[in-house]
């Protein structure tokens, strides 16, 4: 039954494939299956198994194997969806034939290899779904390095396969060991002489120096040009365009006011108003009443004053009470200009 180590680690502990749990049965053990538990850990009571001979240990959460010293009779192993990243653990497994170690954590197939030509009655290896299958020429130097595999990731080993592996394999090696080792690197300061290692020495801390005046003299600098700087707690300014087209707007409506109070206009239409008001170059610029003059000049300018776009020249729609049509009305206009069309 599974056993816990520690709060979170879960062991394999071979006693529940016993009928009672004591060592006589353990003893006369020879395969336990222990498959899909979430372990990490192997129980330290396979010491009690000397007999074993077939292990079952797949889709567990295995990332090494331990505490099988005691178990050399073993024959055939299943390690499939793991974690293991090493086989050091089952080098003393001198007999064992079947080794299923697929989707894992693999690494190095020269590590490996080290550790799988120890079994010399290996006839079956599974190690597909692992990143040492995924190194050049694999199958080639497992079959060369172990002619004892007859089946290897679920494919038989065949003659031509066996051929090919002996011619290959030994000028890949001779390749490998006749590649030059890399020149190491020699820092460049163990070629200077004491004096030059002084004077770079000197160097540098007149730089440190240098660099640490001129941070001190930034600050300064930043803490005067700081006492000049502007109170900006008040209210802050207020943008010139703003203030142009207020005082624009006022002078609008004086020059209204005053046209409407001394009724020089009266009975004129909008447009006439408007016209009258855009003259006077005291309340606006020549070229606004030039370009308001050509605007009126032309056959399509409306008749009614909505040049503007001010709240106070909006026009309005209203009804003429004496012709009972639909007209519009600018402003405090009495006139009421008829809608064509």
């Amino acid at each position: 039954m599974q056993g816990a180590t520690g709060p979170s680690v879960v062991t394999l502990d071979p006693y529940q494939c016993v009928p009672k749990k004591n060592r006589k049965y353990a003893s006369e053990c020879s395969e336990v299956h222990l498959n899909n538990l979430g372990a990490e850990a192997i129980s330290e009571d396979f010491e009690h198994f000397s007999s074993l001979e077939v292990v079952w240990f797949s889709g567990n959460r295995l990332s090494w194997i331990g505490n099988l010293d005691a178990n050399r009779r073993i024959r055939e192993i299943y390690l499939q969806d793991n974690r293991l990243v090493s086989l050091n653990g089952i080098r003393h497994l001198k007999f064992l034939r079947v080794l299923l170690a697929s989707n894992n954590q693999l690494r190095n197939l020269d590590k490996q290899l080290a550790i799988l030509t120890r079994f010399g009655f290996l006839s079956k290896l599974d190690l597909f779904d692992n990143p040492v299958a995924e190194e050049p020429d694999y199958r080639l130097r497992i079959i060369y390095h172990l002619p004892q595999v007859e089946i290897l990731d679920r494919r038989s080993v065949k003659g031509p396969e066996r051929i090919k592996a002996d011619e290959v394999v030994p000028k890949m090696d001779q390749v490998a060991a006749a590649k030059p080792e890399g020149k190491k690197r020699v820092p460049a300061w163990l070629d200077h002489s004491p004096l030059e290692r002084s004077c770079f020495r000197t160097a540098g801390q007149i730089a440190t120096q240098r660099k640490r005046a001129e941070d001190l003299l930034l600050t300064a600098s930043a803490t005067q040009f700081g006492q000049g700087l502007p109170d900006l707690s008040g209210p802050l300014p207020e943008a010139r365009v703003k203030r142009e087209n207020r005082e624009r707007f006022e002078d609008h409506k004086k020059a209204l006011h005053r046209y409407h109070s001394t009724g020089a206009f009266e009975g004129q239409s909008s447009a006439d108003l408007l016209a009258a008001v855009c003259a006077d170059s005291t309340w606006r610029p020549p070229t606004f009443t030039h370009s308001l003059g050509q605007h009126l000049a032309k056959s399509s300018a409306k008749v009614r004053g909505d040049v503007f776009h001010q709240s106070f020249l909006v026009p309005r729609r209203a009804i003429d009470v004496e012709t009972g049509k639909q007209g519009v009305r600018v402003a405090q206009d009495a006139k009421l200009t008829p809608l064509t069309g």
